[in-house]
C-alpha cells in the first residue's frame, strides 16, 4: 500500500525508486517559479523502459487531476515493482508520465495554480466559448460555506433541475467552460504550463513511434469498485475496434455518467497525443476507477472550489485537503489493493496489445 503514499513528494520518491530500480531511464521536467505545498520542487517524472527509436510506445500517465494522481501513480509504481529489471520487446517502448499536474498532485486538488482544469486545456482553438449549460448549474455548484445541510439542499434542488430539464444539460456543463475562472471545469484562455510540458514529453519520448497505445489514469467516474473505459476514438474506426479488443470490452463504459452517455468533452489531453504525432497509428483509453455515488462526488467538487476560493485561509487547510486526496483515491484497503491489481493488468493488456498490434 506504500505504492499510494500520503503526499505528492512520497509518491514522486516511490515512483522514481521503483523506476530506477526497474532499470527505467528517467527525466524531469521541472518547474521555476512555483514550489508544491510544503516546499517541494515540482515536476512532471517521465520514466522510459526499451529502446528510445521502438516503433511500438506504450504510454501510461497520471495525476492529470492532481488529487486522482495518487492511484494512478500508485498503479504505475506497482506496475515497475512487479517487473524489477523488466525487458520489453525489441520494438517496444513504455513510457510512463507521473504528476503531469504536479501543483495540483502536491496540493490535493483537481486544478493547475491557475484553477484550470488540464484536461480541458488542450483545445485547437481559442477563446472556447460561452457554456450556457454550466452557468445554469453554477449556482448549484459553487458553495457558500461548508455545512452538510447546505450540501444536501443543493444536491436535491441540483438532481431535481436535471430531472426537469434533461441530465444532458449536466455532461455540456462538465464538457469545459471559459466564463468562471473560480468555477469547476475551467478551461482557460491558454494553454497552460503542463499542457505544454506534456506536449514536449510527446515530441522528445514518442517520437518516431509508428503505433501507439496510451492509458490515462483517472477517479471518481463509476461506481465504487467499478473500471470505467472512455475510448474517445470515432466509432467505427481502427482505434476504437484496437482499444475495445486489448481490454475485452463488450460496450464503452459510460455507464458512469448519470446521462448514461460520455459528455462532449473540449480539450482533453489524450487528444494532444495524436496533434503532435499525426503520423503515428494510435490507440487508447482514459480508464476510471469508480470512488463513490453520484452525491458524493458533486459533493467533493463543491469542497474543492470552496476551498480554492473561499476557505483559502481556513485554519485547518491540510485536513481539508487530505479530504480531497481521500475522495479522490479512498484509503479503504479494498479499494486501494482492488485499483494496484486492476490498474497493473490494464497496463499488462495494454503492453499485449500493442505488441500484437498489425
Amino acid at each position: 500500500m506504500d505504492c499510494f503514499g500520503e503526499t505528492y513528494a512520497q509518491s514522486r520518491a516511490a515512483f522514481r525508486g521503483a523506476a530506477k530500480a526497474a532499470g527505467a531511464r528517467c527525466f524531469q521536467y521541472g518547474r521555476d517559479d512555483l514550489l508544491g505545498a510544503e516546499g517541494e520542487a515540482l515536476c512532471v517524472d517521465v520514466a522510459v523502459l526499451g529502446r528510445d527509436d521502438a516503433p511500438r510506445a506504450a504510454l501510461v500517465i497520471s495525476g492529470v487531476h492532481g488529487g486522482e494522481g495518487f492511484a494512478g501513480a500508485a498503479i504505475q509504481t506497482g506496475w515497475l515493482r512487479k517487473h524489477p529489471g523488466a525487458t520489453l520487446a525489441e520494438d517496444l517502448r513504455l513510457v510512463l508520465v507521473h504528476g503531469a499536474n504536479p501543483w495540483g498532485f502536491s496540493h490535493m486538488l483537481r486544478t493547475t495554480e491557475a484553477n484550470i482544469d488540464l484536461n480541458r486545456n488542450f483545445r485547437t482553438a481559442w477563446p472556447a466559448p460561452h457554456n450556457q449549460a454550466y452557468a445554469a448549474l453554477a449556482p448549484f455548484l459553487h458553495a457558500r460555506d461548508l455545512d452538510a445541510g447546505d450540501d444536501l439542499r443543493a444536491w436535491r434542488d441540483y438532481v431535481d433541475y436535471l430531472d426537469r430539464n434533461g441530465w444532458d444539460i449536466e455532461g455540456r456543463a462538465i464538457s469545459g467552460q471559459s466564463q468562471a475562472p473560480e468555477g469547476l471545469y475551467y478551461c482557460g484562455t491558454g494553454p497552460d504550463w503542463a499542457n505544454r510540458t506534456f506536449r514536449r514529453i510527446l515530441t522528445t519520448h514518442l517520437a518516431g513511434a509508428a503505433w501507439i497505445g496510451f492509458i490515462d489514469f483517472h477517479t471518481g467516474v463509476g461506481d465504487y469498485g467499478e473500471v470505467v473505459h472512455l475510448i474517445f476514438a470515432p466509432q467505427g474506426s481502427e482505434a476504437r475496434a484496437q482499444a475495445m479488443a486489448w481490454w475485452g470490452l463488450a460496450r464503452d463504459g459510460a455507464s458512469g455518467f448519470r446521462a448514461r452517455s460520455v459528455p462532449p468533452y473540449e480539450g482533453l489531453l489524450c487528444g494532444a497525443i495524436g496533434q503532435k504525432l499525426p503520423g503515428a497509428r494510435i490507440a487508447g483509453s482514459v480508464i476510471e476507477f469508480g470512488t463513490g455515488d453520484a452525491a458524493s462526488v458533486f459533493r467533493q467538487d463543491r469542497m474543492e472550489r470552496w476551498l480554492r476560493f473561499k476557505g483559502r485561509d481556513a485554519p485547518d487547510q491540510a485536513a481539508l485537503r487530505a479530504c480531497c486526496r481521500d475522495a479522490a483515491s479512498p484509503r479503504n484497503p479494498g479499494w486501494r489493493a482492488f485499483v494496484l491489481r486492476e490498474g497493473v493488468q490494464q497496463i499488462d493488456r495494454l503492453l499485449s496489445g500493442l505488441a500484437a498490434w498489425t
